[in-house]
């Protein structure tokens, strides 16, 4: 979930607004804070660049869940262009149940809250192997951070809503940036990639963009579940529809409708769509395909207007329809994530769905996946 598996409390238990900002508040402060991390990029990811310079690893392994899994496969197109295959991406417990454990990997464990009870046991396994641990988190005060060798903070300051927003894209820029400095001091530098110096210039250039496309496209979505807002108060069955970096996007976007709306949701890489999921749809269902101005476009159009005959409630969520600078499409998911962070507050605001069924208590009760330490607040 949103929260890196979290349960979820019900709000009224929850001081709320009364306590800190709201969602959409900090939804519309991402723009500024992805500026400021850019500029203060060498010394954010200096604690991780510090440590794969000394342990020099085959491969870099980012294990993590929730929001924070979908932050890693939303930069996985952008980091390997820098590394190479070298990068893997895997949740706790599979690490935990099925991943041998190699000297040769570096492991970064990855929590906003740092609270997250699987993540922990994933990290006391390497820490029982002798192998230094890194812990990314939001604050360097959690359990995560007792318990790693080394700690850092990712740059996204305070959010205490549990359905995290800023947390997400200040994580995806923060691998990015991670990949950019790795290659500069040679870190799992691919070879292949070019002229470093070069491209390093001109992806720095975009993540500048990035920032600030970010709000263009919140903005965008304002006006957009506003014009749409018996469609979007509507949604029952919706798939997310992605390609290339962008299976991030669509990833986040399933999740965070899911958690906060409650209703079923399914992401699929756009073509995968077409092998069986694309036998569900009726007029009843919702669509949202991601278009990141790479070369699948065209095929993603494709589908686009093949859905429309079926279902009016088909959308195309593209930068060639939204008004923001152009970007490589490997950057394009740190933007295009505002569109479904704003979707889900809003249409979940409206529908005023603020708590769990009753039942799901017990559901809490007898499972859990955070520590005791554990705050969060209500989004509205």
């Amino acid at each position: 979930m949103g929260k890196e598996g979290a349960i979820h409390p019900p709000f009224c238990m929850i001081k709320g607004e009364l306590m800190g900002k709201t969602m959409e508040q900090y939804i519309a402060e991402i723009s500024k804070v992805l500026k400021q991390n850019i500029a203060n990029r060498e010394k954010i990811v200096e604690p991780v660049c510090n440590v794969l310079y000394e342990d020099k690893p085959d491969r870099l392994v980012i294990i993590a869940s929730g929001s924070s899994y979908n932050a890693a496969v939303c930069a996985e197109a952008f980091m390997k262009h820098y590394l190479g295959e070298r990068v893997k991406i895997q949740t706790p417990f599979s690490f935990t149940c099925y991943e041998k454990v190699k000297p040769t990997d570096a492991y970064l464990f990855v929590s906003q809250s740092g609270s997250s009870t699987n993540m922990i046991e994933a990290l006391e396994k390497c820490n029982a192997y002798g192998i230094r641990t890194v812990a990314i988190v939001g604050k360097k005060d959690c359990d995560m951070g007792r318990k790693a060798d080394v700690t850092a903070e990712y740059g996204v300051g305070e959010e205490t809503v549990g359905y995290v927003t800023k947390g997400m894209s200040t994580l995806t820029l923060f691998f990015m940036l991670l990949a950019m400095e790795c290659a500069r001091k040679g870190i799992l530098f691919a070879e292949e990639s070019g002229d470093l110096q070069d491209i390093y210039e001109k992806d720095l250039q975009d993540l500048e963009k990035a920032a600030e496309n970010h709000n263009i496209v919140y903005r965008y979505a304002k006006d957009f579940c506003k014009n749409k807002e018996k469609a979007m108060l509507s949604m029952k069955h919706v798939f997310f529809l992605g390609c290339g970096a962008n299976i991030g996007t669509a990833r986040e976007g399933a999740l965070k409708l899911s958690e906060m709306l409650h209703v079923q949701t399914n992401d699929f890489e756009i073509e995968e769509f077409l092998h069986g999921p694309d036998l569900q749809l009726t007029p009843e269902y919702t669509l949202f395909f991601i278009q990141g101005g790479d070369r699948a476009g065209e095929r993603t159009e494709e589908i686009y207007e093949a859905a429309r005959e079926v279902t009016d409630m088909a959308y195309m969520i593209s930068v060639k329809e939204i008004p923001v600078s152009q970007t490589k499409e490997r950057v394009t998911p740190l933007y295009l994530t505002a569109f479904f962070q704003y979707l889900a507050y809003y249409s979940a605001k409206k529908m005023r769905i603020i708590g769990e069924h009753p039942l799901f208590a017990r559901f809490e009760q007898r499972i859990s996946c955070k520590t005791e330490n554990y705050v969060e607040e209500a989004p509205f």
